[in-house]
Parts: structure tokens; C-alpha cells; sequence
């Protein structure tokens, strides 16, 4: 692309010396442009990232898209250039942060694991890992946050600035209907934290990378998000899901929820006296659910959050265990110092569950890549 004033190829040198992704130019594309491009063709994630950096995008409680709350859009470029589904320079932005590409369905990585918390008081997804990670950021100061995705008392999602112990413990485990979690980076932005831990899906790790990598003019303060831990995603729900479920249990007695092949599981105590209880499991066919997958995963082609510094899932992992993708130098350094100092414990991840991993991630990609045709 080139760029107003310049002639082909000019300022190139520049641009890669900073290290910077080529974006298109601020100022020529706005919140109308992301409208009508994303949000009215079905595209838009509710990630999250266009109102975490801009003031005059709005997502409330009860949205199902990004609003634009101003009367006058001064085409500042942001919305448009960060959402993750406008465009994706994926190797531009690999390039940038793992300092090179791969053709490998599992993205640019340094090891694979399994691993699961050492921790006894941590009952979080499969293993608890990242509870655990993110419980030795904050202990040796690796983090000063983490915005991660919690609950209420009927699993509708919200997003929690943990910056303790007690509150990583009471969001752990996984929530499988939309938020726009990356909002809650302003709030800890706006809570003066300077070394953040993001948790993730794949759209909103992306939607960050763009942020982080492009060459805009404004003072965004993204350089304090210090750690992204993606989440592997084959689709996401709408809050339909929470009243489809509920209409076979209530959702105030459920423990947990979890995706294991071709069912979602959801766990749910039996209420007794005494305040005991035995555990029993409701399984609900996936092809049930079809009709509450969001429309904007029909074009997300990531399933192991492939910009992350540290990826997780439980697929290609033994039951109780999680399957850890490290990425960058920094993501290889925290699952080290956990591992060694107590909180994790790992072992390589077998080839057969490598290829686990790989297959689900083609099947996602090439599903995705032929609707889009």
C-alpha cells in the first residue's frame, strides 16, 4: 500500500526498522466503514477491542454489537484498523512478535506441553493451568493484573481485573458464551496497572496484536499488556445458550461447564441437606446448540489463538490436564518459572496429541475459509 505522500516502496526501510505492521493509513476509514464492512455483514467477534481503545464506542450490558454513542465520527481510524476482522496481516504481525512465520497448523510456537496446577485449592479448567500461571505472575511480579472472563451466580460472563489471589481462583474455568472481554484492558489501563495479563479467545488476541503492532499516532498506553494467554475456540455462544440450559437445569447449581468431543457437559451438585451433595453430568449434543453459535465465528480461521504468548486447550491432553503451546520467549520464561518453582506441573506433549491438536486446527480453518467463499 501506498501511502499519502509517498511513492512506491518509499519509507519502507523506516517501517522495518521499527518493527512496525503495515496498516492502512488513520484518518480514511471510521466506525461507519466498521459497520457496514463488519457488524452489518454478520462479521464482528464482540471482542471487544474497537470500545477498549476508543471513547466513542460503547458495548453495555445486554449488546449485541458495538455502538457508536457520538453524533460526529472523526474518522481517527482506530475501530477499523484494530478490529480483527477487517483485515489480518497475520505473517506481518508474526513476523513482528515471534520474529519469523510458519506454515505449521499449530502457528509459530517453542514447545508443547501437558500440564496442570500443582496447586490443590485451584479447581479450574482441565488441569487449572492457567489459574496457576497467572497465580506465579503475580506473586513474583511478572503481572500486576490479569483481565480475565468470571461470572455471576448464573454464569452470564463478565470481566474481572484480578489482581489477587482470591479473585483469579473465583473466575477459573471456562465460560462458553460471547463477552467483550478486551474492555476490561481500559479498566485496568484506567486502574494505572502497567504489567497486564490478558485471557483470551483467539479474535480478541488478535484484535491486541493489532493494536500492538500498528504505527498509529495516539498514546494508547497497550505497551502495559505484557502477557497474552490465548484459549484454543472452535466457536462461541450467544447468551441463548445460558437459557436453553437452564431450562433443563438451573443455572444456579451449576459447578462447571465443559466442551469434550461432540457434547457440551455441564456438571451440576446435587443440593442435600447438610450442604453435601454428589456430582452428576447433563451432556447436550452440540448439533443442539448450532442455533446459539455467534455469526461472527463463521469466519475466524485461529483455534489455538496462534498470536498468544501462551496458548492452552484441552484437546491432544489426557483427562485432568491441559495442552500448553508456549509462543514467545517471555510465554517460554513464565511456564518455566512455574513449573520449577512449584505451581505447574508438565511434560512434553506426545506427538499424537500434537497431531490432535493440528487436526481440529485444519478442520477449523478449511470449514471456515470454504464458508467464506
Amino acid at each position: 500500500m501506498v501511502y499519502e505522500g509517498e511513492s512506491e516502496g518509499e519509507g519502507e526501510s523506516e517501517w522495518q526498522e521499527r518493527g512496525y505492521v503495515r496498516l492502512p493509513t488513520f484518518l480514511e476509514r471510521g466506525f461507519s466503514d466498521l459497520k457496514h464492512e463488519v457488524i452489518a455483514r454478520g462479521r464482528c467477534s464482540m471482542c471487544g477491542t474497537c470500545a477498549a481503545f476508543c471513547e466513542k464506542i460503547s458495548i453495555e450490558e445486554g449488546d449485541t454489537e458495538p455502538r457508536f454513542t457520538e453524533g460526529y465520527d472523526t474518522v481517527c481510524g482506530l475501530c477499523y484498523t484494530f478490529c480483527p476482522r477487517t483485515f489480518m496481516p497475520q505473517a506481518s504481525i508474526e513476523e513482528r512478535i515471534f520474529g519469523r512465520t510458519s506454515d505449521d497448523a499449530l502457528g509459530v510456537y517453542r514447545a508443547c506441553y501437558e500440564a496442570r496446577t500443582r496447586r490443590e485449592e485451584i479447581e479450574g479448567q482441565d488441569g487449572g493451568v492457567v489459574t496457576s500461571l497467572l497465580a506465579y505472575g503475580l506473586d513474583t511480579l511478572a503481572i500486576d493484573c490479569a483481565v480475565v472472563t468470571a461470572s455471576d451466580s448464573n454464569w452470564r460472563p463478565k470481566v474481572e481485573v484480578a489482581r489477587d489471589y482470591e479473585t483469579l481462583k473465583a473466575s477459573a474455568g471456562t465460560r462458553y458464551t460471547l463477552y467483550p472481554s478486551v474492555i476490561g484492558v481500559r479498566e485496568a489501563l484506567e486502574s494505572d496497572c502497567n504489567a497486564i495479563a490478558f485471557v483470551g479467545l483467539p479474535c480478541q488476541i488478535q484484535g491486541l496484536r493489532k493494536v500492538e503492532t500498528a504505527n498509529q499516532p495516539y498514546a494508547l498506553g497497550v505497551e502495559a499488556v505484557k502477557l497474552l494467554i490465548g484459549l484454543f475456540c472452535t466457536k462461541n455462544y450467544t447468551e441463548g445458550l445460558l437459557d436453553f440450559v437452564n431450562r433443563r437445569v438451573p443455572l444456579d447449581r451449576v459447578r462447571k461447564f465443559d466442551i469434550k468431543g461432540k457434547e457440551l457437559r455441564v456438571y451440576k451438585a446435587r443440593a442435600e441437606a447438610g450442604g453435601g451433595g454428589e456430582e452428576d453430568v447433563i451432556t447436550i449434543p452440540l448439533s443442539e446448540l448450532e442455533g446459539f453459535v455467534h455469526e461472527g465465528c463463521s469466519v475466524c480461521t485461529d483455534f489455538t489463538a496462534e498470536l498468544a504468548d501462551i496458548s492452552v486447550g484441552s484437546v491432544g491432553s489426557a483427562e485432568g490436564w491441559s495442552t500448553l503451546i508456549t509462543r514467545t520467549e517471555r510465554g517460554d520464561e513464565l511456564v518455566r518459572g512455574a513449573y520449577e518453582s512449584g505451581y505447574i506441573e508438565i511434560k512434553a506433549l506426545p506427538e499424537s496429541g500434537m497431531e490432535q491438536v493440528r487436526k481440529l486446527a485444519v478442520k477449523k480453518r478449511s470449514h471456515n475459509q470454504e464458508q467464506e467463499r
